[in-house]
């Protein structure tokens, strides 16, 4: 098994103990951390890298991302104006979901997983869509993950809203990747659903009754993530979506809630009676208009953090949450602790998913390491690590390590063209708008 050792380097490990190892050396055995330490280690190594002084964070996990939405920057405005969040998705994001063919699918996999590992993002917990292209797209994003060496986390997203063939497609879809990816260490396979909105109770059955047939399952639905979710689901009359869902026994330990803004108390009490886990995403709620997750449920049941497809880059959606939830603070009010969402809850969460240490610079952590080129204007120490890390550190780290290797080495991408790969998501891109421009 490969040695190797990272040499003259600090190690800030947030939400860990200790969280800060200044002139460190790292040694890493095969893709698994060996030792972290300021004592020089013995013994032979196969690779010495000699980090000058730089900053290693844990590789980010992204705990609900939509890669589809890769080649939406820039994407032409919809005809008509939305007003609302129903609109959004239909004169948005639900027309160009459906114009997803193959070629565009495998640009937005390539470019988004791309512009995440360049930000340090190591293990993406995604949630995809393509009505168009169902058959065997989960299995695309896997293999395009696994060429970047990235954990992934893979479901596709199950919606009665184009049809029942395209509903059994979906389902089948999703069924047919977790009997393939499950035991899998670097991919884990989920059951997606949409928002309650969009699933009739006996869609809802029939799902339940197919997770029935698997050795192990969770959802990754979206959940309460406007007011119309609610409002349907009280017309269908159940008290709340989340009661909708236990009703019909799809939420247990294995499953992520994303959202979930407008949840009661009593629906807090529903996901941690069932040890599923919340995944706050604050970016897209400041950008759909939707609200604000409250402190409580945030705190209560300990949220991971996403970016619902907005962006690869978790330590700016760190920053732009906590900025986004201050600007609704007055003065001395409490409110939620972003480095807790990113390096504490995160790290449970995949670690959870997929069956192993992540998200830590640690012995016994996959070694998953996001290398900074930073040289602080003020001193670094165990108490002012907040602030260097979401106000000091420059937005894309110079190196990036998973599984023990290098896969971007100042600032370039190796074993891939990250030129190709920009070149082809643009030319798709173009192709992909042209279909509802």
């Amino acid at each position: 098994m490969k040695r190797i050792l990272l040499n003259n380097l600090h190690v800030i490990n947030p939400c860990s103990d200790p969280a800060l190892i200044e002139n460190a050396f790292i040694t890493i055995s095969g893709d698994t951390i060996e030792s972290v330490g300021s004592k020089k280690p013995s013994g032979e190594f196969d690779d010495i890298y000699d980090l000058q002084g730089k900053i290693a964070l844990p590789g980010m996990i992204n705990a609900h991302h939509h890669l589809y939405s890769a080649l939406a920057v820039g994407m032409p405005l919809p005809k008509n104006n939305p007003t609302n969040f129903t609109e959004i998705l239909q004169e948005v994001w639900w027309k160009m979901d459906l114009a997803l063919d193959r070629d565009s699918t495998q640009a937005c996999f390539e470019a988004g997983l791309l512009d995440s590992l360049k930000a340090g993002t190591t293990t993406i917990i995604d949630h995809h869509c393509s009505p168009s292209f169902i058959k065997g797209s989960l299995s695309l994003l896997a293999e395009t993950g696994e060429k970047l060496g990235l954990n992934t986390s893979v479901a596709f997203e199950i919606s009665d809203r184009n049809g029942e063939e395209k509903f059994e497609a979906s389902l089948q879809e999703n069924l047919d990747t977790v009997r393939k990816f499950s035991g899998t260490p670097h991919v884990h396979p989920m059951l997606g659903l949409h928002a309650s909105f969009t699933l009739t109770d006996a869609s809802l059955k029939k799902i339940r009754e197919a997770a029935g047939g698997l050795d192990s399952w969770g959802i990754h639905a979206h959940v309460s993530e406007d007011i119309a979710d609610e409002a349907d689901a009280a017309q269908k009359g159940y008290g709340s979506v989340l009661e909708r869902l236990e009703k019909f026994d799809l939420i247990n330990e294995n499953g992520l809630v994303i959202h979930g803004l407008h949840i009661k108390k009593s629906d807090a009490e529903l996901i941690q009676k069932h040890n599923a886990q919340l995944v706050h995403n604050p970016s897209s709620n400041a950008n759909n208009r939707v609200g604000m997750a409250s402190n409580y449920n945030l705190k209560k049941l300990k949220s991971g953090l996403g970016t619902d497809g907005m962006q690869g880059n978790m330590l700016r959606e760190g920053k732009e949450g906590m900025l986004i939830r201050s600007s609704h603070l007055s003065g001395g009010k409490d409110s939620v602790d972003y480095m807790q969402f990113l390096f504490e809850n995160n790290v449970s969460i995949a670690s959870k998913l997929f069956g192993r240490k992540i998200g830590r610079i640690l012995p016994n952590y996959q070694a998953d390491l996001a290398i900074f080129d930073y040289y602080p204007r003020t001193p670094i120490t165990e108490s002012t690590i907040f602030g260097h890390v979401f106000f000091g550190l420059n937005d894309s780290p110079s190196d990036v390590i998973t599984r023990g290797e290098f896969r971007v080495r100042d600032r370039l991408l190796l074993n891939l063209s990250e030129e190709e790969i920009k070149a082809n998501a643009a030319s798709q891109a173009k192709r992909l708008w042209s279909h509802f421009a």
